[in-house]
């Protein structure tokens, strides 16, 4: 008569397959369940880098004492829960996250109040086309595709293509519409938007969101576009 095995039976091979074999399983099962969720989320935030952002409203941006200032207009106010700075293949110059907060306007490299850094701000190639795109805890993303030297002082870079605005028209101008161009009233003037030079790059620990506002109707009557490639 053959003896019983007493082995404990992870001590024994048959067994210890079988573990090994369903938590393969198991693990195979998750990891397409992550990648199938994160497949259905990438196209909201456009995943590619020919200009197909899905944008569900347009952010602007303008310079403020040589800082990138981010501006939301009243359109797509919401609770904010994350920022970040991309390049056109969607990596992280910068990026920011916390709790849902209202926000109407912040600095590009500066995390607001309450908001954890995700990803170290760090400077960006001149010419870089970049892509600033912040989530809301309600609505789609909203963002804006620019370049560095497409910003000037007082005046907000928003649309595609980009177009100016003062500052205090652009909060309360209807630039939301169905993502894209939407409503900005009266038709600018098309021409090319200038290069700025000397733009800063260094982040400070604390800068006022706004600078100064010179006030103005709802578009600049110097409004310009342009076509970001």
């Amino acid at each position: 008569m053959s003896r019983s095995d007493s082995r404990a039976w992870w001590q024994r091979r048959l067994p210890s397959v079988g573990v090994l074999v369903v938590v393969l399983a198991v693990t195979g099962l998750v990891t397409m369940a992550v990648a199938r969720q994160v497949g259905e989320v990438l196209p909201d935030v456009g995943k590619d880098h020919l200009g197909d952002d899905n944008w569900t409203a347009p952010l602007g941006m303008h310079l403020g004492g040589g800082f990138q200032i981010a501006r939301i207009p009243d359109c797509a106010a919401g609770a904010v829960t994350r920022m970040a700075l991309w390049d056109a293949s969607s990596k992280a110059y910068w990026e920011a996250s916390g709790p849902p907060t209202p926000l109407t306007s912040f600095v590009v490299g500066v995390a607001p109040q309450g908001f954890t850094v995700v990803t170290p701000y760090k400077d960006p190639p001149r010419d870089a086309l970049l892509r600033l795109v912040v989530w809301r805890k309600d609505g789609g993303p909203i963002g804006l595709r620019y370049r560095a030297n497409d910003l000037v002082e007082s005046r907000v870079v928003s649309m595609s293509p980009l177009q100016r605005f003062t500052i205090s028209g652009f909060q309360t101008a209807k630039v939301c519409g169905d993502g894209t161009e939407g409503d900005q009233g009266d038709p600018a003037t098309t021409t090319t938007l200038p290069a700025v030079a000397g733009v800063a790059t260094t982040t400070p620990d604390t800068i006022a969101a706004d600078p100064g506002d010179p006030g103005g109707g709802i578009i600049d009557p110097d409004a310009t576009t342009t076509t970001v490639p």
